[in-house]
């Protein structure tokens, strides 16, 4: 058996377990207190998030001023052992609720920088940052789980899948784009994890032998983050969205792919949305919201929706005051936010 994490922490967690129940039948509150300070020295021994969980019922234990309080926690330490015994380190557990503080439940994300870590780098014109994937699997799937990402760009999604133990299969239909990422994914540790990249149009593009061909039935999530219209125009091929002449092209190409992926996406299993909103003509178009009512037009539940802020694009970096001064003169506000949509198949 290969020395991990997890092997080190079962013998400080069986004698965790041993202890508390021990626990249970001592009636007296200050041989509790005793036994309960040995077990904090114990926990110190498990890997996170399990370790501050079960310290903070242990200390919670030496706080009680009775015996029925200090059993209600003994008994919570014996509930989270239970519960982590299959529970891998990269998966959300919702016994372990208050451990998890990485993981954001408000529809404000103010997430800052791009993660460079792991892989992740910023040559792509138009990805996205690693941290919204990264909180949409944690949250939504599991390890060894399947992601689709039909807009694959630079590979974040897959990247960020490969950190975090779950398979992938992405779609990128701009040649040099495919060519550049594909060795990016290809040169990372797999793990034995599975990263594939197609290069195609996601619209045409038959997933079916990709599926076959990893013994895949369906995916347990899709990640769409598409071009935000024509604000940067990625290729010249007709099937690419940026190349789409007017908002109505636009949302109906949009709408035949989401369509396709959520064809292949598990029932009970999420789709993540990221996308911005335009400007035309001196008025806003309400990009995000058209992309979100054409998914939900398709039978998917809408289960959030996300307003996260946007760092300076590599354009607006070096030119802040010349769209301040566009701003003040025509009325209009610059852009620092874009939405992610979180919806869910019946």
């Amino acid at each position: 058996m290969s020395i991990t994490s997890e092997n080190i922490a079962a013998e400080p967690l069986k004698r965790l377990h041993f202890l508390c129940e021990n626990l249970l039948a001592e009636g007296d509150l200050n041989k509790i207190k005793e036994e309960t300070a040995n077990a904090v020295q114990l926990a110190d021994e498990v890997p996170e998030p399990l370790k501050s969980v079960i310290l903070d019922h242990l200390h919670r234990i030496l706080g009680s001023r009775g015996i029925d309080r200090a059993h209600y926690y003994v008994r919570s330490v014996i509930r989270d052992i239970g519960s982590s015994a299959s529970a891998s380190s990269l998966e959300f557990n919702i016994n372990l609720w208050k451990a998890y503080d990485e993981i954001r439940t408000d529809s404000l994300w103010i997430l800052g920088k791009r993660d460079r870590e792991a892989g992740h780098k910023g040559w792509y014109w138009g990805n996205f940052v690693p941290q919204i994937p990264h909180q949409l699997m944690m949250r939504y799937t599991r390890t060894s789980d399947w992601i689709l990402d039909p807009f694959c760009g630079s590979g974040t999604t897959l990247i960020e899948a490969i950190r975090m133990e779950r398979n992938s299969v992405g779609i990128e239909i701009n040649p040099e784009v495919y060519s550049r990422t594909r060795e990016a994914v290809q040169s990372l540790p797999h793990d034995g994890t599975r990263a594939e990249i197609i290069l195609g149009d996601s619209y045409t593009v038959d997933l079916v032998p990709v599926m076959e061909r990893n013994g895949v039935s369906s995916f347990d999530m899709v990640l769409l983050h598409p071009p935000y219209w024509d604000i940067i125009r990625f290729s010249d091929d007709q099937g690419d969205l940026s190349t789409s002449p007017d908002m109505e092209s636009f949302i109906s190409r949009f709408t035949q792919i989401a369509k396709k992926s959520i064809a292949v996406l598990k029932s009970g299993g999420y789709m993540g949305l990221v996308i911005g909103d335009a400007y035309r003509d001196g008025e806003i178009v309400p990009l995000g919201f058209r992309c979100m009512d054409a998914v939900a037009s398709l039978n998917m539940k809408i289960r959030g929706i996300i307003v996260k802020d946007i760092q300076n694009t590599r354009g607006k970096r070096s030119s802040e005051n010349l769209w301040r001064y566009r701003a003040l003169k025509s009325g209009f506000y610059v852009f620092k936010h874009e939405y992610v949509f979180v919806f869910q198949k019946p």
